[in-house]
């Protein structure tokens, strides 16, 4: 009996497959694989879920806080109608505003005097006037590129006596803006793609040479059917780079 019950035994080690040496790793996939039913897979870890989310353009994002500032309104059916005057003004610390690709034809009135940056590129405006820009006194940058601007009103650009970048190209501009020369901070202006025909010796500059005037780091003309031969060299004579202006290359 005894020897019957001992060869049952080492028959069973015998049919058994021999032992192989598992490593820790080996046995944690063990364990969680039997944790699953035959039919249910792993999630697959997404793009997304790898690359955490993006925080949205000029917000900071802490944890689980997003902290925006300034009114992106571009790329939206806005007309002017559609702006109410003032509808900006309780907001005493706002700088940015863009409200660019949309249907408004003028400057929306009422806009905070803290503002540093106005960008309405890309709309219908066919006029800047005097209005439009009062009490902007804080104003750095506008941007009115792409619309359909054929005037700008003496007296405009003396609203905003700190600007320094001014863009109107891409318009139909037919001479340089009043004011240029007299103001004292800008900088850069852009008058590329109008219909611009004659540049005066005193559209940039005031007459004479010893001006407190900020010198322009970049003056663009090009594409307008001005003859370059024509602007007599007096007229950029408060530049003192000569690769800030751009000129000829009309259509």
């Amino acid at each position: 009996m005894k020897a019957t019950l001992i060869f049952f035994l080492l028959a069973q080690v015998s049919w058994a497959g021999p032992f192989q040496q598992k490593g820790l790793f080996d046995f944690m996939l063990d364990e969680e694989a039997s944790g699953l039913a035959p039919e249910e897979k792993v999630p697959e870890i997404t793009e997304y879920e790898l690359m955490g989310p993006v925080c949205p353009f000029r917000c900071q994002c802490h944890l689980r806080v997003v902290q925006c500032s300034d009114l992106e309104l571009g790329t939206n059916p806005l007309k002017s109608s559609g702006i109410e005057n003032g509808a900006f003004q309780g907001m005493k610390k706002l700088s940015y505003i863009r409200i660019a690709d949309t249907n408004i034809t003028s400057i929306p009135q009422g806009l905070p005097s803290s503002l540093t940056e106005l960008h309405l590129d890309g709309n219908k405006i066919t006029r800047v006037d005097a209005a439009s820009l009062k009490g902007l006194n804080n104003l750095a940058k506008l941007g009115l590129s792409f619309n359909s601007i054929s005037t700008v009103d003496n007296g405009s650009l003396a609203n905003t006596p700190h600007l320094r970048e001014l863009h109107l190209d891409n318009n139909k501009l037919i001479r340089v803006p009043g004011g240029l020369a007299e103001h004292k901070y800008i900088q850069v202006v852009y008058l590329h793609n109008n219909n611009i025909s004659v540049v005066g010796s005193n559209d940039f500059c005031p007459p004479g040479y010893n001006t407190k005037k900020a010198s322009y780091s970049g003056v663009s003309l090009f594409s307008n059917p001005v003859q370059y031969w024509d602007i007599q060299p007096s007229t950029f004579r408060c530049v003192y780079v000569r690769s800030a202006i751009h000129l000829g290359n009309y259509k």
